[in-house]
């Protein structure tokens, strides 16, 4: 995928295949990229109390998330992961 691609910084500079992520989890970029969400979900959970701000905001994650090309059968389990994400922080 292209977002996976777009992350995909590993700190000791080793390229892993696609079949081969043991150290997908030790890296720096799946770590920014989890930052990013915990990032984007704080901010709707703190502008909640003022739709005008939120919903543009939301918007424009929505838009810019566009382009990265999911078919909408994947929403579900990006919905689910998402879900699972956050009940373990």
């Amino acid at each position: 995928l292209e977002v996976r691609a777009k992350y995909r910084v590993w700190s000791d500079g080793a390229e892993i295949s696609d079949g081969d992520n043991h150290g997908a989890w030790e890296s720096m970029a799946l770590r920014n990229l989890f930052a990013k969400v915990v990032n984007a979900v704080g901010c709707t959970v703190a502008g909640l109390h003022d739709f005008a701000k939120l919903v543009p905001m939301l918007t424009r994650l929505g838009a810019r998330h566009v382009g990265y090309g999911v078919p909408e059968s994947y929403w579900q389990v990006l919905g689910n992961a998402l879900d699972l994400s956050l009940s373990e922080i």
